[in-house]
């Protein structure tokens, strides 16, 4: 059975429910508030050229928590770190990409299902993060209560069978955005009812992630009656306000989006688009990724600034950037420092927007546990502790 009234009915599937009824997002939340300006540690979980990237509670360590005399036998819990987590799938074991490519093959329901099995994995991610959230508040004599984001597998428009085995709902995303809202909203319900089956007694959950970092698709203009189909705006917009209708612990869930680079530039209109939205459709975190940092880019200080400034205009947020290059290059250390500099000095209102952490595969490991990289630890843990001191709503 498949049932696609997308506006104000429910949302049936193979049989069983998949959505619900859509109530206003403008009802107060109920249930306690959202944090206002989260430190987002990206984790990824997905498959490489090395097979699976698992987290275990030791790998969640120096990322959940700031310690202090590592790697010594006075090592001790000084406070928490990131208090957010956005868990991403990029790339599933048959090699099928999460966000969209043209030189890539898009995903289906089988690596969306991948992708959850692999999120609830018993002792792996949410569970070892649950782990660790429990040993660091026994070392802090506090609870330590992490906030947790769940990537939203993007339905890509060169999608014709969704459902490969045939069965029911065989949504084509070629030519039309319902069928894609309606695999999206299937997926951020699995993903609340495996939450709210796992029972987990820490982590919170504070909504989903919008994957794909552009606003334009990959439908042909020449094929397409409707320009406005050219673009995701429209179903980014729908799938907030779906996600805004689901609650946890009483509270309503959130979307986020990171985007990269040109929407800190000429594409700022799309962000400030979305930024002021109503409020059943606005994005509720999001974070510009100036790309500064990766010297592929050939980037300099003066465009971080700028990238910063324009975010700054609109309100939005900014990712810092950084990866395992900071092992052995100085330059790229030094890159990293210019984000923590920047960010505070041309932000006004840093403090009070979201702040994204790119990390690589495990870099703020690395930076934890190697001796030469401790100072740029220290100065990213000061950054997180001046950051969060006006977000109070959730510490």
């Amino acid at each position: 059975m498949t049932l696609l009234r997308l506006g104000c009915i429910v949302l049936a599937v193979g049989g069983g429910l998949a959505g619900r009824v859509d109530e206003p997002s403008t009802l107060p939340a109920a249930g306690e508030p959202s944090p206002a300006a989260p430190d987002i540690l990206l984790v990824y979980y997905c498959f490489d050229a090395n097979g699976p990237r698992d987290w275990t509670p030791e790998r969640l360590k120096h990322c959940l928590g700031d310690y202090r005399a590592r790697g010594t036998p006075d090592e001790r819990a000084n406070d928490v770190l990131f208090d957010t987590y956005l868990w991403m799938y990029r790339k599933s074991s048959r090699g099928h990409l999460f966000e969209t490519s043209a030189n890539a093959t898009p995903t289906t329901r089988v690596d969306w299902e991948e992708c959850l099995d692999r999120l609830f994995a018993p002792g792996k991610q949410l569970h070892a993060l649950e782990a660790a959230a429990e040993e660091l508040g026994a070392k802090l004599g506090r609870p330590v209560r992490p906030w947790v984001i769940l990537t939203l597998p993007y339905p890509d428009v060169r999608v014709a069978a969704w459902n490969e085995a045939g069965a029911e709902p065989q949504f084509d995303f070629r030519t039309s955005d319902e069928p894609r809202l309606a695999a999206v909203r299937w997926y951020a319900d699995a993903a609340l009812a495996r939450w709210q089956g796992a029972g987990f007694k820490r982590l919170r959950l504070l909504g989903f992630y919008w994957f794909n970092e552009g606003h334009r698709n990959l439908r042909a203009a020449e094929a397409t009656v409707n320009a406005e189909l050219l673009t995701d705006l429209s179903l980014i917009r729908q799938v907030a306000a779906h996600v805004h209708t689901l609650r946890s612990d009483g509270r309503r869930l959130t979307l986020s989006w990171i985007p990269y680079s040109p929407y800190g530039g000429e594409r700022i209109g799309v962000i400030r688009e979305l930024m002021q939205a109503p409020a059943a459709e606005r994005i509720d975190y999001l974070m510009i990724q100036p790309n500064y940092f990766f010297a592929r880019w050939k980037k300099e200080r003066p465009e971080l600034v700028s990238i910063v400034r324009n975010a700054a205009s609109v309100g939005a947020g900014v990712e810092v950037e950084f990866d395992e290059a900071l092992v052995k290059d100085e330059a790229a250390r030094q890159r990293l420092r210019d984000y923590l500099d920047v960010i505070p000095a041309e932000h006004p209102s840093w403090r009070t927007v979201p702040i994204g952490y790119y990390q690589g595969l495990r870099s703020v490991e690395r930076m934890a546990t190697t001796p030469e990289l401790a100072p740029l630890y220290e100065a990213l843990y000061d950054f997180v502790r001046r950051h969060r001191a006006a977000d109070n709503a959730s510490n």
